[in-house]
């Protein structure tokens, strides 16, 4: 109640005054400096559809005039981390020893030992109250009046002891369960907002899904969502990535639906319908959730505008269609710590640091470069499975989502279009292997799926990735002559990076840093720079350095990143 009050609440002439990061206009966006909010952790942070457009302008030459039209459209969703900042990723000093550090891959991993602990303990308590009760038994002393035959006596060392074990071990299983509970709450909400913005997306490319019949692809197979994740699997990073790859897991138990007025699932109930007040098209959003423990799934009622629906909607995804997601993580460290990872050269101390000072540190820990390569030989398998689904050229058996991930010798030959892409990942261990988020883009895109871009907070390496793509895409597209996801184009990487460039200075990233932030730069210094991956190097005029606005000794100086 209280978000649906502060969607509609007019900002105060003192708001007026204050920079585009602090307003927090639209109501409905949350910047990336407001990651350590407990109260907004579930809502996706600085997300932005990135659209990028090339206009074919015609002159006609006996009157002179000109008329552009639309010849192609690139799109990509660019968001922050789907991860639980609030809670954080490691120990805090003065904490108990039932705290926990890690993201929820981790964490999950510790739960299970958590609760097997807990069965050891409860079995060895209840195995030594046996023998003490046996032992009692066979006593011969004489049993005395108002004595309980079944009281254990409290200076019986060694069932005191197994009991305050027993019940620490309960206490810590229980601690450790609820932090998971929050934290798949807080981060699945993230990745379904990120998802449901991404199928929106490209829900609304009338030219594509003209185009093929992607729309009932989607229904048959479900809409692949590709997330392209720029984190370095080390220090507090590396929880961002545990944190994420679950979450983006969870959206296998969704489905959308596009409904108007009138049609929805079962009937509106307006108190479960969240408004979207900022939008000329999308009314209301409702998630609907039925069964239970594993079975559990959800659906993701988007109510759109009457003549949106009429004129853009296609007519297999109309009549209450769903929608299943199709999720997978692609994972790659992109920066200084991702280098000095792979280098096993470069380590950072962590500092002392508690509460909202979290969020300025990037301190690198033990390093977990296996974690990369894990999560991308899954996210291979399911596109692999997915490829052969809608690509069909042999009579191997159909590979489910769900075999694909649990299952790691799933015999399946590799895809002709992913060949690439499983050379690239083989290829990738120890070292910065930029290709495979590359490759794994482009067969996104030739799949009918959308991508999702984050780093942490979705401004400055997102940035750098989704000008790359999109410099790709017009290079494709100038020099086919009209396709911009044309395979096997000799592409002049030069020019690549020129064009990227521009994009970085004069498109819409800079303005994206200064409504987050506050200054239109890339929080990036030039050592950090250096050791980027040439495709990726940002510009020099656009780099924050080490400090926002000369504060050198303010803690306001310094640009999160």
């Amino acid at each position: 109640e209280a978000y649906k009050v502060a969607l509609f609440t007019p900002m105060g002439d003192e708001d007026e005054s204050l920079g585009p990061d602090k307003t927090k206009d639209p109501r409905s966006f949350r910047p990336s400096s407001s990651r350590m909010e407990p109260l907004l952790s579930c809502i996706g942070f600085n997300v932005h559809v990135q659209n990028f457009c090339l206009t074919t302008i015609t002159t006609d030459e006996s009157s002179g005039k000109s008329t552009a039209a639309a010849s192609a459209l690139f799109k990509n969703v660019t968001c922050g981390a789907p991860a639980d900042h609030f809670r954080g990723f490691s120990k805090k000093g003065g904490q108990s020893e039932v705290s926990f550090s890690g993201g929820l891959r981790r964490l999950e991993s510790k739960r299970l030992e958590a609760a097997e602990y807990v069965r050891e303990t409860q079995n060895a308590l209840i195995e030594t109250i046996g023998s003490f009760y046996s032992a009692q038994t066979q006593s011969t002393n004489i049993h005395l009046p108002g004595r309980s035959e079944r009281h254990i006596p409290p200076s019986h060392h060694e069932i005191s002891s197994l009991r305050t074990a027993c019940i620490a071990a309960t206490q810590r299983l229980h601690t450790l369960t609820w932090d998971i509970a929050v934290r798949r709450a807080n981060v699945f909400s993230q990745a379904l907002g990120i998802a449901a913005t991404l199928y929106l997306t490209h829900m609304s490319d009338k030219a594509k899904l003209d185009s093929g019949a992607w729309a009932e692809l989607w229904i048959k197979h479900g809409f692949l969502v590709t997330f392209e994740g720029l984190l370095s699997a080390a220090g507090k990073e590396l929880g961002m990535i545990e944190d994420a790859a679950v979450g983006i897991s969870m959206l296998r138990m969704a489905s959308v639906m596009i409904v108007t007025e009138g049609n929805t699932f079962d009937g509106v109930n307006s108190s479960s319908c969240i408004p979207v007040p900022d939008s000329p098209y999308l009314k209301w959003v409702r998630i609907n959730s039925y069964g239970k423990g594993t079975q559990t799934r959800y659906l993701v009622e988007l109510c759109v505008d009457v003549n949106f629906y009429a004129q853009r909607v296609p007519s297999s995804l109309k009549n209450k269609a769903a929608v299943r997601f199709y999720p997978m993580l692609y994972e790659m460290g992109v920066d200084i710590r991702q280098w000095g990872s792979n280098a096993a050269a470069a380590n950072f101390n962590k500092s002392n640091t508690s509460g909202h000072e979290e969020m300025d540190d990037d301190e690198v820990g033990i390093p977990d470069n296996d974690v990369l390569i894990a999560l991308n030989y899954e996210a291979f398998r399911k596109m692999n499975a997915y490829a052969h689904a809608v690509y069909r050229y042999n009579e191997e058996p159909v590979v489910t989502w769900e075999q694909a991930k649990s299952d790691l010798h799933i015999h399946q030959p590799i895809h002709p279009m992913l060949k690439g892409l499983h050379e690239f990942i083989k290829s990738s261990a120890g070292k910065m292997e930029h290709g495979i988020l590359d490759e794994a883009a482009h067969a996104a895109s030739k799949l009918g799926g959308g991508a999702a871009i984050f780093c942490k907070s979705g401004k400055d390496r997102t940035a750098m990735q989704v000008t790359f793509k999109q410099s790709q895409f017009v290079n494709r597209f100038l020099q086919t002559g009209g396709d911009g996801l044309a395979d096997e184009v000799d592409l002049d990487m030069k020019k690549v990076f020129k064009d990227a460039t521009l994009m970085r200075v004069y498109g819409t990233r800079l303005p994206i840093c200064d409504k987050n932030v506050g200054q239109p730069l890339y929080a990036f210094n030039s050592l950090q720079a250096r050791f980027m991956p040439d495709i990726l190097k940002p510009p020099a005029r656009a780099l924050a350095g080490f400090l926002k606005g000369g504060r050198v000794f303010s803690r306001e100086g310094l640009i999160e990143s």
